[in-house]
Formats: structure tokens, sequence, C-alpha cells
């Protein structure tokens, strides 16, 4: 058995390679839309078994964009999403792109949690249709921005908080209908409450989330404008595990501050990735996951804030950038049957 795993140099963010037997996923896909397809070219890999995209934040869900794109020499079987996208996709199919997300403060978001989305009954389709639907709206967000710009440029100056919405929903808009044309199988994940260890398929274990069969529809523009923000809420971003008969434990942490695991307390020897790249505010990760002989891997770029005292507190820690040191190498580990041993890149010396 052969077994992998690497912190891939993607400029910003997060791109995680794992890969057992010729078997490969990808978990995110950092900020360069460009660089991802470039690097993996390097390493000539072009075709991965499974994409994970955690959130969307754009160095997580960018890379994306660039290797589904329909002139891409990468293919992707299968691409793991989550559920508020296809919610906010199925919003602007039913009602177009509204107006008021122009004017987002007309619109107070705070007596809306995601209790009111998840735990009560929503109207909702099924992922099959949602999908068979697909092409009617493949197209129509350009339609729409161009319309949007025809009517509304005139009377408004957009602030970077308009902007940055109107980008959100691009993206979310583009990554199913580029995952869609290339003949992708989409899968979709909601977030829960509270902890979870719900076993999905290939090893993984959704830790924050379960897989969904139905698309949630979300009523009026206050949940639109909610769900839509959300997407990019780093405490909601998808968090997995993978392992296997034999195989020790990958963490895949994005950015988020979940702190539950499948097994308490971990075996020793495992990998877990830095919660948002080592930032302060996710620092009750570090304290309240318990085991021994831990391997903590930090990617993203040289930052003057991360990592925080609690990642630089961790024996046996990683970074692909430390902020003192003028590195920025892949980080690589293999599993040797018994323990994972480390291959290329550097320890972190923040």
């Amino acid at each position: 058995m052969s077994l992998s795993f690497s912190a891939l140099e993607v400029g910003q963010g997060d791109a995680f390679l794992l890969e057992k037997d010729g078997w490969k996923c990808l978990f995110d896909s950092g900020g360069s839309k460009s660089g991802l397809e470039s690097l993996l070219k390097n390493k000539r890999i072009n075709h991965l078994n499974l994409a994970v995209c955690s959130h969307n934040d754009f160095d997580h869900i960018n890379g994306f964009l660039g290797i589904l794109d329909t002139n891409s020499k990468i293919t992707v079987d299968e691409i793991w999403l989550p559920g508020l996208f296809g919610s906010i996709i199925q919003y602007v199919m039913d009602n177009g792109i509204p107006r008021e997300i122009l004017e987002p403060e007309d619109y107070p978001i705070d007596d809306i949690n995601l209790e009111s989305l998840y735990d009560r009954e929503l109207r909702a389709i099924s992922c099959d249709e949602f999908e068979d639907n697909m092409p009617m709206y493949i197209g129509f967000m350009d339609y729409a921005h161009r319309d949007m710009r025809h009517k509304f440029w005139p009377y408004f100056r957009f602030s970077l908080k308009e902007l940055s919405l109107l980008i959100k929903l691009k993206n979310i808009e583009k990554i199913a209908k580029l995952a869609y044309q290339r003949g992708c199988i989409i899968r979709w994940f909601e977030p829960v409450n509270g902890c979870a260890a719900n076993y999905i398929d290939y090893g993984f274990t959704a830790l924050n989330s379960k897989e969904t069969h139905q698309i949630k529809k979300l009523k009026g523009v206050k949940e639109f404008i909610y769900a839509l923000t959300l997407t990019d809420e780093n405490k909601y971003s998808l968090v997995f595990e993978y392992a296997e008969a034999n195989t020790p434990i990958v963490r895949f942490s994005a950015d988020s501050d979940c702190t539950c695991q499948s097994v308490t307390p971990y075996p020793s020897n495992i990998i877990l990735t830095a919660p948002h790249h080592g930032s302060e505010a996710n620092q009750n990760v570090y304290y309240s996951i318990q085991g021994g002989d831990m391997i903590w891997v930090r990617s993203d770029c040289k930052s003057r804030k991360r990592p925080c005292a609690a990642f630089k507190s961790q024996a046996n820690r990683y970074c692909l950038a430390c902020r003192n040191r003028n590195f920025k190498t892949e980080l690589r580990f293999e599993y040797d049957g018994n323990r994972w041993q480390h291959i290329t890149g550097n320890s972190c010396t923040c």
C-alpha cells in the first residue's frame, strides 16, 4: 500500500492532496485559478478521483474554478460541495438575483441563524431534480450581472461589501456550473449543529456536516442574503477525517473551529491541518482535540499574525511558509505502514 499526504504550494490558501495506491483526492484548491493546474501538471497529475470544496473563501475555491474550466486538461470524477451552494443557486433560478443584494444593510440578518435554516421544515427539491434543471441555469448569472450593471450602475457605487456578495454568488454559480458541464458527480453536504461523525465514502467521515439528497429552498431575500454570507463563514466550513483499515487518520480542518473528532482520544501519529491557517480565532481546536504524537500542518503564505501561540506550542508542527524564514516549500508525508515519514518541506520555526 502507498499512502501520502501533501500540502501543495499554491500561493495563498489551502490545497491538500491525499494519494492512496493511485487514487487521488484534492481537499480545497488555493487562491489561484491558473496556479493549481500548472502545479498538478508539473507533478504529472491529470486526473482527480475526488475534490472537496470546504467553503466559499477565494483561497479555498479559486483553484477549482481553474481545473474545472472546460479548457483544463485536468479531469475530476466527483466533487463535494456545501449544500448551501445549491440553496443559493435554486433561489436565483426561482427568483432571479434580488435587487436587495446591492443594499444588504437594509436587510439585517442578526435574527437569523443556522437553526432557522436547517432545524425546521423547509421546502426542498431532490438533488437529482436540481441537477436536471441546471442546464436552464447555465449562463444565467452572466446575463443577470450584465442586466444589473445596466440598470443599477448609474445609481450605485458598489462598496467592498456589495462587491464581495456578488463575487461570492458568481463563484458559487461557476463551480456548480463547471462541475455539471465537465460531467462530475456532485454530492452536497449541509452543516449540522454541534459535532457529528457521519461516515460518507472512500474512508471519509464528516465531522460537522451530513450528506443531503435534498436542496432546501430559501424563503425570502433575508434568508438568501444570510445564506450567501454564511457560505464563507469559517466555522461552518466542511471538516472531514480520512481513515481506512490499516491507515492513520488525516483530518482536514479547513477554516472551521470544529473541535469534534471521530475517535477520543485520537491514536498516535496522525496528521491534522491547522484550522484557518493557524489563526488565533481557531485556537480552541488545539486545546480541545485529544491525542498524542499529532502532526500539525499549516499551509498558506507568510503572515505576521499567523500562526497563533497555540499552534506554536505543538511539539510536532510544520509550516509550508514560516513568518521568519524565506522559504515556501511543499510539505509531503508518506506512510510506511507504521508511521508517517516527513519527506519534503520544513518544520515550523515561527
